[in-house]
Parts: structure tokens; C-alpha cells; sequence
């Protein structure tokens, strides 16, 4: 089954729909509609360190309805299977520009208390208001508990519910890539690495306009779920403007051997990534300080038959 199913809606608030993602003693990736939205891979969980943090999810929802997200787990790097450690936590929520500071929290997701994945069988809940944003009456209540001890990977999935001003197509409708490769025997992974290389070629050149005018679509997709007003805008765009023209970092070469394909949107979608850690694989790397490096990341489609991959 795909995601999104759609629904109508009729909200007209600028709602910006977000997740809050913690975790320890694992590798992770979330995937929103089989989309990826977080990747956290390689030596960095060698030591058992996580992250937390709130990442937007507009753009990957694109339209109202009912949505799925799944959590591949692995164990941390340079461990072959789980112990009994390993988690990540989930919270979803929405907002408005004027309720930037008082989010409503999702109630098909368990609401202000969120999902945990891991192999406990209790889990803290406590009631909530939403006038003062903070939790009172709480006490561990029983949960199934997510039972990865000994596997090498896991996976967690469920489907939820929420609505956007606005309906994207996005990707929704382009061509299934990884069905092209599979029955028509196209050589896919040669042709996404022909557009990396001209992503790579704009890059060494500092070609402003160029790499502008190639990323337009991803570009207006995620400022219009996004809700950014005109100076946001701008000021995205001199970000990396001033990335592309700043000498201090030079792009790493490209060296086909160590990349994968990565499919996603259900096949519709389709990337190149680092065999060692999952990120992209245009790489800038600064000249003075070699542990300063920007992973980029880019998604290509295919919206009709017989047309080239475009950026998305």
C-alpha cells in the first residue's frame, strides 16, 4: 500500500506538522510516506550517542490523509546484533506561525507522550495541558514492548493522520524508477551518477545560476509546505549561495565504487549514498580544518516516461 491516502481538507492555517526524534545506542532511519527524513548511520553511534531534535515534515506529507512512518533500527556501529539497549522516540506534533510555542501533539500517535520503540514493557504517561504546555498526573503504564534483541535490524511502522493547507504533487505521480531497473533492465544506477556528476562539474565551478535553476522544483516545493515568507526565501537562498562561492571548502571527488542506490517514495524516487555512513555524496570538505565536512543530498524523478531525471 502507498502513503498518502489523500483526504480533503479544509484548514486554511499556515500548519506546519513536525516530528521530535531522540534516540541512543543505535543507527536509525525514518522514512515519512517512504521518504527518508532522518538518517543517522556509521561511526557516529560507535561510542552510543544519539541525537535529538524537531524536524519539519510538511514537505514530505505533501497532501492531507492518512500517512505512514517507519523506524529501521540497527545495532551501533561495529556491533553485529542488539543487547537489550537501543531506542528511539517519537513525537508528533503541529503548530502555526502564532502557536510556534504551544504545539498540539498528535493523538493517533500517543500524543505529548510519543511513541518509544524499545524493549521495555512500561512506559511513563502523564495527562497534558495545552494552556501551559506542561504534563502533571503521571505514572508507568504497561506497553508491548519492541522485541530487537539479537536481530541485526528492525523495523517499526504505523500509519497516522494530518491535514495541510495545501495539496503537492511532488513525486506522488512520477515513474516507479526501481520497476524500470528491475523489468526493463535500465542501467539506473549509471544514469543517476551521470546527474551527480554534472551536480559535481556546477559545484566546482561555483555556478550559482546554474545549480539554482537545477534544484528550482525541490526548491519551491519546500518553501511552499513550508510556509516561508519572502525574506526566508532569500535568505535560504544566499545560504547556499554563499556555500557554492566560499573557497575555504573544495568538493571531494567522486568515486562510483563506494555508492549505492537508494530507492525511496515507493520507487519513485532515487538517490546515490555512501556505502560507509548513508549520506550524499557531494561532499565539500574544508580546506584548513579537515573534520568541517557538508554532506549534500539530492533526490531525483522521473515525472513521465522517457523524460531524463530532474531533481525533486
Amino acid at each position: 500500500m502507498e502513503f498518502p491516502q489523500k483526504t480533503d481538507t479544509t484548514i486554511m492555517e499556515r500548519r506546519i506538522n513536525r516530528v521530535y526524534i531522540d534516540n541512543m545506542e543505535c543507527q536509525f532511519e525514518v522514512f515519512v510516506d517512504d521518504v527518508l527524513l532522518l538518517r543517522i548511520m556509521g561511526e557516529v553511534t560507535q561510542n552510543g550517542g544519539g541525537i535529538t531534535g524537531d524536524y519539519d515534515i510538511n514537505q514530505l506529507l505533501l497532501t492531507s490523509g492518512k500517512h505512514e512512518v517507519i523506524v529501521r533500527m540497527y545495532p551501533k556501529f561495529n556491533q553485529s546484533v542488539f543487547g537489550d539497549e537501543g531506542y528511539v522516540n517519537l513525537k508528533f506534533s503541529h503548530f502555526t506561525r502564532e502557536t510556534f510555542k504551544k504545539p498540539t501533539y498528535f493523538g493517533d500517535m500517543n500524543a505529548h507522550n510519543g511513541i518509544h520503540i524499545d524493549q521495555k514493557d512500561k512506559q511513563w504517561i502523564e495527562k497534558w495541558d495545552q494552556e501551559s504546555q506542561t504534563g502533571y498526573e503521571g505514572d508507568y503504564v504497561a506497553k508491548q514492548p519492541d522485541k530487537f534483541k539479537g536481530l541485526p535490524a528492525y523495523e517499526w511502522h504505523r500509519t497516522f493522520n494530518a491535514e495541510v493547507p495545501f495539496n503537492l504533487t511532488g513525486w506522488r505521480n512520477s515513474v516507479d524508477l526501481k520497476k524500470e531497473q528491475d523489468d526493463e533492465d535500465k542501467n539506473i544506477k549509471n544514469e543517476v551518477f551521470d546527474e551527480y556528476k554534472k551536480i559535481h562539474e556546477l559545484f566546482v565551478k561555483r555556478d550559482v545560476a546554474a545549480y539554482s535553476s537545477l534544484v528550482k522544483e525541490r526548491e519551491d516545493l519546500i518553501t511552499q509546505a513550508l510556509h516561508y515568507r519572502e525574506g526566508e526565501k532569500k535568505l535560504r537562498e544566499e545560504e547556499i549561495v554563499k556555500l557554492i562561492q566560499n573557497t575555504d571548502y573544495e568538493v571531494e571527488p567522486l568515486f562510483k565504487e563506494t555508492f549505492q542506490l537508494d530507492f525511496q517514495g515507493y520507487g519513485k524516487i532515487v538517490s546515490l549514498v555512501h556505502r560507509a555512513d548513508g549520506e550524499g555524496i557531494i561532499r565539500l570538505k574544508n580546506k584548513t580544518n579537515p573534520d568541517d565536512n557538508i554532506y549534500l543530498d539530492f533526490r531525483f524523478q522521473r515525472k513521465h516516461k522517457g523524460d531524463r531525471l530532474t531533481v525533486i
